[in-house]
């Protein structure tokens, strides 16, 4: 067993061409089973493959016994006689700092960790434990979350021509009898059995059923699915990439500029590539790009406005300016918009990643509602807006949504005069850098409503009202007033 093991796994690394002559490979090791097969296999086979190896733990602080763990990680290189570079980071706090699950905290700490070690030791290559079950989980867990292609291929057995899976064509029983056969005790990480974690429901529910009920080789079927649906991205990948570079006006490292009417022109299989091709360019990852960003941005792209900024994470934005899609890295500014507002509906207000929702009602017919607060909900006298914006023969009015402009002012609510819109917003304490962000709703040149605060007097609803307009404001982002 020992030997078969060792050598499907030299097998294994030749025909992905993982590993070239005097390079020094970083092993990830856990002290799980998975990451210990990797360590003892690579050992066996260092000498054949003329390569230099480096022990790496990153101990997350997740547990109480996370440091018998590194330390039992030191042993076992200790014992092989390898150096090893042992590192710890609270993931708790920067979940928290970064906005960020546990898991991708975790996730984004360790690449982070490989990069820096990478950097001290000249290492060329990250081995990881990943291995044919992680592959079932994985492709079950993207697609139970809506994941595209990107996501059903898989793990790949070599990433970025650096972090390589030297496992990935091993089932976790076959890992679990190489241990075996060669008297190594991995250690138990609790965080493997807890079902709060999706990967591990998928684990220990999820695939035993399938197995049981639906296809006793699931892990296999689900593996060869994602090696095809791999191949395929790939070759998509390649055509993206040439799109992708027909498209650019300008590429950075603070933004990519590209040319709107000819992202337009290809396929919109193509242009989501395009879109998450952009974001790993500028951040070397897409991992925590979702289905729902590229369609919030293909959404602006396809919009009536000319003028447009949609938060992306982990520090990035997508800006539409007229012929021009770009990303950047965010601010603290979001810049001008302006959205034309529905004056029956959802208007979604991609900038502040919040939403509008407007409806008429009729006063004869029920007593009209008591007018809201007028921070996040508001109402005004339909009849006398239409008597002073409506188009002639027309019943819509020309509602829009917009950050403030020079001169800007207003009458709040219960005041007979007006006051400039920076006076307000000074005397309601709003920080200096938020002021421009602050959405208005104005109705031609008259602003109607200081979202967040109060509305203005003009336009009221009166016991005689007989049509008024109701609106409410919501935003998902934490900036938002």
């Amino acid at each position: 067993m020992t030997a078969d093991f060792v050598q499907q796994m030299h097998r294994s690394i030749a025909e992905h061409k993982m590993i070239e002559d005097a390079e020094t490979v970083l092993v990830a090791v856990s002290g799980g089973a998975d990451s210990l097969a990797l360590l003892y296999a690579l050992h066996a086979l260092r000498q054949q493959l003329r390569c230099h190896l480096h022990v790496v733990h990153l101990n997350h602080c997740l547990r109480p016994d996370a440091d018998t763990d590194a330390d039992f990680v030191r042993q076992h290189a200790e014992h092989l006689n390898l150096p090893c570079t042992l590192q710890q980071v609270d993931v708790f706090r920067l979940a928290k700092q970064w906005k960020l699950s546990v898991e991708t905290a975790g996730r984004r700490a360790r690449y982070q960790f490989y990069d820096s070690v990478c950097s001290e030791t000249d290492a060329t290559k990250v081995a990881l434990g990943h291995h044919q079950d992680d592959i079932a989980e994985t492709v079950l867990m993207n697609l139970i979350r809506g994941s595209g292609t990107d996501g059903l291929k898989g793990i790949v057995p070599v990433r970025d021509m650096k972090f390589i899976r030297p496992l990935i064509e091993f089932t976790r029983q076959q890992i679990e009898a190489f241990l075996t056969s060669i008297g190594i005790v991995p250690r138990h990480d609790s965080t493997n059995t807890d079902t709060r974690y999706l990967r591990n429901r998928i684990r220990h529910e999820l695939i035993p059923r399938l197995e049981n009920n639906y296809n006793p080789n699931i892990k296999a079927a689900l593996s060869r699915t994602a090696d095809v649906l791999g191949t395929e991205s790939e070759y998509l990948d390649t055509i993206a990439c040439t799109a992708f570079e027909a498209c650019q006006i300008q590429v950075s490292q603070e933004t990519i500029i590209l040319d709107r009417e000819k992202f337009r022109q290809h396929h919109i299989a193509l242009q989501r590539r395009i879109l998450r091709k952009s974001v790993s360019e500028m951040l070397g990852d897409s991992s925590d790009l979702y289905f729902k960003h590229c369609i919030a941005m293909q959404n602006l792209i396809e919009g009536d406005a000319p003028n447009a900024v949609l938060p992306l994470p982990n520090g990035l934005q997508f800006r539409r300016a007229y012929q021009r899609i770009a990303f950047e890295r965010k601010t603290t500014e979001i810049g001008n918009f302006s959205y034309p507002i529905a004056t029956v509906g959802k208007t979604l207000i991609a900038a502040l990643n919040a939403e509008i929702i407007a409806e008429l009602g009729d006063g004869t017919s029920r007593r009209t509602p008591t007018p809201p607060n007028g921070k996040f909900e508001a109402i005004f006298d339909y009849q006398k807006l239409r008597k002073v914006f409506a188009e002639p023969f027309s019943e819509a009015i020309p509602l829009t949504l917009r950050n403030r402009r020079q001169g800007d002012r207003f009458q709040p609510y219960g005041m007979q005069g007006t006051k400039k819109i920076k006076d307000f917003l000074i005397d309601a304490k709003v920080p200096r850098h938020e002021r421009d962000n602050i959405p208005l709703l104005v109705c031609g040149d008259v602003i109607l409503w200081v979202i967040g605060y109060t509305t203005s007097d003009l336009f009221k609803v009166q016991p005689h009202t007989q049509h008024y307009l109701y609106l409410s404001y919501a935003s998902s982002d934490e900036t938002a007033p």
